[in-house]
């Protein structure tokens, strides 16, 4: 049973019901896309920590406080390393280049190296310049998409309006005829 339950089909749930029961009996962990519940968060697809009842029942301090609490709790998240990374290496590279716009010098045999290596870091933190640019051009370009919509939809909302009153108009109009 490597799927996680939440994508089984009957069929399949049926014929793993030994393993299902075993995973159901006592959960620790809740999908909560789907609300299914298992002893392991592997066999989920979006897996959060439940409380034990054991904890559930003290107060708010020793809640804090408690062992089999903080054993079900996921772990914090540390900031994605690749991120971090990425901008470490942008800020070296730029510091590199401000230096040598400062101290142009003669380039010696072990300067060469040294800017081989600083070219592959250049290359990789124009890489990173331009999927920024990029992202915030897609996210520009969002913006005034959707502020094009709500200022077609106020025009359309005005005009409903004016519909609405206008109908009225000719009901009352159409009312007293009758009478």
């Amino acid at each position: 049973m490597t799927k996680s339950l939440c994508k089984m089909t009957r069929k399949q749930i049926a014929d793993g019901l030994g393993d299902i029961h075993r995973l159901v009996a006592e959960p620790k962990f809740v999908c909560r896309s789907c609300a299914r519940s298992s002893l392991e968060k592997e066999y989920l697809c979006k897996p959060t920590a439940i409380r034990p009842l054991v904890c559930q029942k003290q107060s708010l301090v020793k809640q804090s406080k408690c062992v089999l609490l903080n054993e079900a709790l996921p772990l914090a998240k540390s900031p994605d390393p690749e991120l971090v990374d990425k901008s470490f290496i942008v800020r070296k590279v730029v510091e590199q280049v401000k230096q040598k716009a400062q101290h142009k010098t003669s380039t010696a045999p072990n300067d060469l190296l040294e800017s081989f290596a600083s070219n592959k870091e250049i290359k990789n933190a124009k890489k990173a310049l331009k999927k920024q640019y990029k992202q915030q051009k897609k996210l520009l370009k969002l913006a005034k998409k959707t502020f094009k919509l709500q200022k077609r939809e106020a025009k359309l909302r005005a005009g409903l309006d004016l519909g609405k009153l206008i109908s009225t108009g000719k009901a009352s109009v159409e009312v007293s005829k009758v009478h």
